[in-house]
């Protein structure tokens, strides 16, 4: 779902790659112009430590006073955001500093013209569901991601036999070297990768798609987003683990019992005016050099 703008950028707070080479240089940038624009502009104390003394002079962040993030690297600080950003319903806008930049806007050369889009209102705010795991029964330890949550092997060696419930209902007995469930944000990372659909970024819904399957049927599934998939992992003693969004790892213990669902609370990505899904899809994913002889 996409909603029109309908509030006020007042306050900015930048989120940068902070391991990124010329960083600095690009925080700076935004800030000056925010300043120019009469926008005021903060910065997450984390990350004054880690640009270390070239760190630009803006205020440090208070998250209640934060109208948008400019979020400044790829779809893996993106990622980071919406976890630092978790609960507080800030909007973020991504400026693509990495290599594909899939959940990103624009391009860092472009970075001008989109702040003067975003304050004057030329955007959307489309809301993302993301991915709700426990592990463990009721009370147990709880995660969340925008695009994926995966069951996967610690060790190479043997497959691994995952049973799934949906709704409570007996569904499948996967073996093989994981399962991916993921966001319809996600459907184009891992997931497209292993063989899952891509899926607009905001239907209500979420997939489950396997790893390498030892199976004659492993298709991908499409989940309607009020489904609950519990997933029981086998006895064996092969070690696996949780990945969330690619950024935090959580051993499994054998037998343990995973639950997964859509999660209430959206995430508010900003969109350009003029831009589309469709059109990004087709840039990034299929435009030269991946479909053009380079002979």
């Amino acid at each position: 779902m996409s909603d029109n703008n309908s509030f006020e950028i007042r306050n900015v707070l930048i989120i940068p790659h902070v391991r990124k080479p010329g960083i600095t240089g690009m925080v700076r940038h935004v800030a000056s112009w925010l300043e120019r624009n009469g926008v005021g502009n903060c910065i997450l104390a984390d990350d004054v430590e880690a640009l270390g003394p070239d760190a630009p002079a803006v205020a440090v962040a208070r998250l209640e006073a934060v109208d948008l993030a400019v979020v400044l690297g790829g779809d893996g600080t993106m990622l980071h955001a919406v976890d630092v950003l978790w609960g507080h319903d800030i909007p973020l806008i991504g400026i693509n500093i990495g290599k594909l930049g899939f959940l990103t806007a624009a391009e860092m050369h472009q970075v001008d013209q989109t702040l003067e889009d975003t304050l004057a209102g030329r955007f959307l705010v489309s809301r993302r569901l993301s991915i709700g795991c426990r592990l463990g029964k009721e009370g147990g330890r709880e995660f969340r991601a925008l695009n994926e949550v995966v069951i996967g092997k610690l060790a190479r060696e043997r497959l691994i036999h995952l049973s799934t419930y949906i709704n409570g209902e007996f569904f499948m007995r996967y073996s093989g070297d994981g399962l991916i469930i993921s966001s319809a944000t996600g459907s184009t990372a891992y997931s497209l990768s292993s063989g899952g659909p891509i899926v607009t970024p905001e239907l209500n819904c979420f997939l489950m798609t396997p790893i390498c399957a030892h199976m004659l049927f492993s298709r991908p599934m499409v989940l309607d987003a009020g489904d609950t998939v519990k997933v029981i992992v086998g006895n064996a003693p092969e070690r696996l683990a949780l990945s969330v969004d690619g950024r935090e790892d959580v051993e499994v213990p054998p037998g343990a019992t995973i639950e997964f669902f859509a999660m209430e609370k959206t995430v508010k990505i900003i969109e350009l005016e003029g831009s589309s899904f469709y059109q990004t899809l087709r840039r990034k994913f299929m435009s030269p050099p991946a479909y053009v002889d380079s002979e």
